[in-house]
């Protein structure tokens, strides 16, 4: 099994999902998905950010989120989508899991690009 760093998406048997963040050897660290989905985009509340998020607005800030990672399942559940969905217990079986709390969040590698 290959875990293809913020692309992929581990499902736990509650319904959490997780992206990997960090892969050394078999080292694989994960978080919350919707947590590090939040960190793709740099939201400005400008022109430019109600044109692109108007269909937002009057909603909370993490719809938009949770939109993103119900787009990623989508496509990690078909086959020929972007990423794939593993299951936690399998990935556990096959790395050593750790993972980041989601108040150590500044850790992750996507909060030092702007």
């Amino acid at each position: 099994m290959n875990v293809e760093l913020l692309k992929d998406l581990i499902k736990d048997d509650r319904g959490n999902y997780y992206a990997a963040v960090h892969k050394e050897g078999n080292d694989l660290t994960l978080v919350n998905a919707m947590l590090e989905r939040s960190y793709e985009d740099l939201l400005e509340f400008n022109e430019e950010f109600k044109q692109k998020y108007a269909e937002y607005e009057h909603q909370f800030i993490g719809k938009i989120i949770m939109d993103k990672v119900r787009h990623d399942v989508v496509f990690a559940s078909k086959e020929d989508g972007h990423g794939r969905m593993h299951d936690l217990g399998k990935v556990m079986s096959e790395y050593r899991v750790t993972f980041i709390d989601m108040i150590e969040f500044y850790r992750n590698p996507r909060t030092g690009r702007l």
